[in-house]
């Protein structure tokens, strides 16, 4: 199955099981209405919304959140079994819960996420290091770039990666092993009567294929592009990539003049 369905319906049935816990809070706390009286309720589900932002992410959350005023406001407020609300101060209340409960969404997603990019970019930095040892000590009778686009590839576990040169008149492009079918879809795309369009700006085309991509280059002067499709890796990371091929290409030219 698709990862990114995989995803969805993973965050869908998230989203159900936090809506039953609504469900199941209501009806205990109404059992137990000689303990529980409306600020223990509006406490419960504002855990239960903290929660569901941290496992099922920000818009499970705000639905969470919309779901608990409902219920908050049915069972808890006066007139009860309604959702009209009699006193002034009760409006308060409620918006007030629902402006708390959407805010503490908004919090604890930016904070799980500052947290998610934290671990891709100390990860990315282990693999670079990586990627930088087996650039430098790869022969360079072996270093293709077609090789080099693979090992991006294997090391970063990308979907794709190809690095594109421009000579003689035409774009020239060099691809690792995908992982997924986006390889076939990038490679029919260029599979153009001029092979490629000639210019760095018509590259930008690709990004409806939700590639990213980063110029090779030597000084001012661009040596090639590098593509790359991954949901998890930094731009940064990208630009460092092309940064080490692009010296480590460089050191070849000079060897070679």
């Amino acid at each position: 199955m698709n990862p990114n369905m995989t995803a969805k319906i993973k965050r869908i049935g998230l989203f159900l099981c936090f809506l039953c816990l609504v469900v199941l809070i209501t009806r205990i706390a109404l059992q137990l209405h000689f303990i529980a009286n409306p600020t223990t309720v509006a406490f419960s589900f504002l855990v239960l919304v903290i929660l569901s932002a941290v496992f099922a992410g920000l818009l499970s959350a705000i639905g969470i959140s919309v779901a608990a005023t409902l219920c908050y406001n049915y069972f808890f407020l006066p007139p009860i079994g309604t959702f009209r609300i009699a006193a002034f101060d009760d409006w308060i209340t409620l918006f007030v819960f629902l402006f708390t409960a959407i805010l503490i969404s908004r919090l604890t997603a930016a904070t799980r996420q500052n947290a998610r990019e934290a671990d891709l970019f100390r990860l990315a930095m282990t693999r670079l290091k990586e990627f930088g040892t087996w650039l430098l000590n790869v022969p360079r009778e072996q270093l293709t770039l077609s090789a080099v686009a693979e090992e991006v590839v294997r090391l970063f576990s990308l979907e794709y990666c190809s690095i594109h040169v421009y000579s003689e008149g035409k774009w020239h492009h060099f691809s690792g092993t995908a992982r997924s079918d986006i390889s076939a879809q990038i490679e029919e795309s260029l599979k153009r009567p001029d092979d490629h369009p000639t210019t760095v700006a018509e590259l930008a085309d690709e990004f409806a294929l939700g590639v990213r991509y980063a110029q090779i280059r030597r000084g001012s002067e661009p040596l090639g592009l590098l593509v790359v499709k991954s949901k998890n890796l930094p731009l940064s990371a990208i630009g460092a990539i092309a940064y080490m091929i692009g010296m480590r290409l460089i050191e070849i030219l000079e060897n070679v003049s």
